[in-house]
């Protein structure tokens, strides 16, 4: 049986925060767990209805009406690939990497978000829901 646990680490950054999650998956081949946090079709299964992208400019969309747009800041094939809501300061950022438990060997989801303070609350409850959608579609 698989045990899931959830690691916290919040940091602040001047008047911004840093979260930081981890989650263990079940999945032992990081090409899988890349195809769903570093692609449009796999962030699409979990993360957002649709992704388009224009350059370095991905929109994310909701439902009928609710988008907002990231810029691309950095990504690393099948390691990790960063974000910027373009609707947030400028040293905000979140990023999903992949690692592997130097305890358990199994791969881990990381997830790092800087953000204001305020949102704190907020983005670990979504990253909570947004790690149950990709577990339940991914099978992770």
């Amino acid at each position: 049986m698989f045990h899931s646990f959830l690691y916290i680490r919040s940091q602040k950054l001047f008047a911004m925060n840093k979260i930081h999650l981890e989650y263990p998956l079940n999945g032992n081949s990081r090409n899988i767990i890349w195809d769903f946090i570093g692609t449009i079709g796999g962030l699409e299964a979990w993360m957002a209805d649709k992704i388009t992208q224009a350059g370095d400019i991905y929109t994310f969309h909701w439902g009928k009406e609710e988008t907002r747009q990231a810029e691309l800041l950095a990504c690393r094939e099948g390691i990790y690939i960063r974000f910027h809501w373009l609707d947030e300061g400028p040293k905000t950022y979140f990023e999903l990497r992949i690692n592997v438990s130097a305890l358990t060997k199994a791969h881990v989801l990381e997830i790092t978000e800087v953000t204001r303070e305020e949102d704190e609350g907020d983005l670990i409850q979504m990253w909570e829901s947004q790690m149950e959608d990709l577990r339940r579609v991914a099978g992770l």
